[in-house]
């Protein structure tokens, strides 16, 4: 049990964000842990991965890069559409926040898009000269070093661009390299305690929930949907993963590199069979149900973790997740009002009309409990609940429901 307090500390540290030193980017450095990786996982790198150093503000301007290219409007757009649905309160320079918490708890990193592996010059205070800072280092290169290899397989740059209007799907995709590339370090740092085996991983990474702790040191100027999703994949993701090698070994995770999950229902109900989000749930051309005078900003899926997280901004969890369990698809189309305004219209699919029933009262109960409710109207149509906000006066459904069947 020592050794295991004692690893999840380094664990915590690592996902946190230590950070390493210029001196630490030698590519022997590199070569050794991706020879960790490989035996741990059972791939090959087909190529070396070339590492190298980056300060503080270069870092700030590439997270201010990434954070454009991962929303799928502008950012002032996307931010005015997520105070309309409910997910964050108004929150006034939300990219300077964002861009600095993230780099807060991203100091080394691996970035698919030129393919290399960097860390913050100067940091290396950060890890001192004991053991342990030897055994962090381990667990940061090798958890950094397997999204490499992830990259390698998957192309991890197109297949993220691809999911731009499906957050959930995203969110899934998130859950999976996260929760791999965690179980590679865990499995790597075992290696180096004697004794250690299954019973000391199973007492370790239900321990990582202790991510929590992280959680509430964030800023309290970061809207909690930022901070929940940012965790969200290394927690249930790595429980995600574990379950799966436990079942078939890593085979079962190469069978997931082929096949990733399409939802993060998959990640939130392991004893449910997977199943395909309903499509077609709006028009080949939404535009046509923006009101008079307003244009398409664009589409999304919130999936159920988004459900789910809504819910609970008015409700408790014992009576958020049930009603957002019956998830089986949505998408939002999210308009500007030629005045600037935001308006919005979400289609739900549940697995039932009880289950539509059952949401549309939570979410109406939320709603009121919340310290902003939003305005919003609602109809429900067989399994499915249709939510329309911003609109100016009642929505003439009928047109809505005409237009949803072409």
């Amino acid at each position: 049990m020592k050794h295991t307090r004692r690893l999840t500390a380094l664990l915590l540290a690592a996902l946190g964000g230590l950070a390493l030193g210029a001196t630490d980017l030698l590519p022997a450095k590199v070569a050794e842990f991706a020879k960790v990786v490989e035996a741990v996982r059972g791939h090959k790198f087909d190529r070396a991965v070339p590492a190298g150093e980056i300060d503080s503000q270069e870092l700030k301007t590439t997270l201010k890069e990434k954070l454009a290219e991962s929303f799928p409007a502008p950012l002032e757009d996307t931010r005015r559409t997520l105070i309309a649905i409910g997910l964050i309160d108004d929150t006034p320079a939300l990219a300077d926040r964002l861009i600095d918490f993230y780099a807060s708890q991203v100091i080394a990193f691996y970035d698919p898009e030129p393919r290399r592996f960097f860390v913050v010059r100067g940091a290396s205070a950060a890890l001192g000269e004991d053991q342990l800072a030897g055994a962090a280092e381990k667990l940061i290169y090798t958890h950094e070093l397997t999204h490499a290899l992830q990259d390698q397989n998957l192309d991890l740059d197109r297949r993220i661009k691809a999911l731009k209007d499906d957050g959930d799907r995203a969110l899934a995709l998130q859950c999976l390299l996260e929760g791999e590339a965690t179980l590679v370090m865990i499995r790597a740092a075992l290696s180096d305690l004697p004794g250690a085996d299954e019973s000391v991983e199973e007492q370790l990474a239900p321990l990582l929930t202790a991510g929590s702790l992280e959680k509430d040191n964030a800023p309290k100027d970061v809207p909690a949907y930022f901070t929940e999703q940012l965790f969200f994949p290394y927690v249930d993701g790595t429980a995600y993963v574990r379950r799966a090698v436990k079942a078939g070994g890593w085979a079962e995770v190469d069978r997931l590199w082929k096949s990733p999950p399409r939802t993060t229902s998959e990640i939130l109900h392991p004893e449910l069979p997977p199943f395909a989000p309903a499509a077609d749930l709006l028009p080949d051309h939404p535009e046509r149900l923006a009101p008079a005078g307003a244009r398409l900003l664009y589409l999304d899926t919130m999936g159920e973790w988004g459900l789910r997280f809504l819910l609970r901004r008015g409700l408790a969890a014992a009576e958020a997740d049930p009603a957002a369990a019956g998830w089986r698809g949505d998408r939002v189309a999210f308009f500007s009002s030629s005045g600037g305004a935001i308006l919005y219209l979400w289609r739900v699919r549940l697995e039932s009309p009880l289950a539509a029933e059952r949401l549309e009262k939570a979410l109406q109960k939320s709603r009121a409990a919340s310290r902003t409710p939003k305005p919003e109207e609602t109809f429900r149509d067989g399994s499915d609940l249709l939510v329309a906000g911003g609109f100016p006066g009642t929505p003439d459904w009928k047109a809505i429901s005409a237009l949803l069947a072409r």
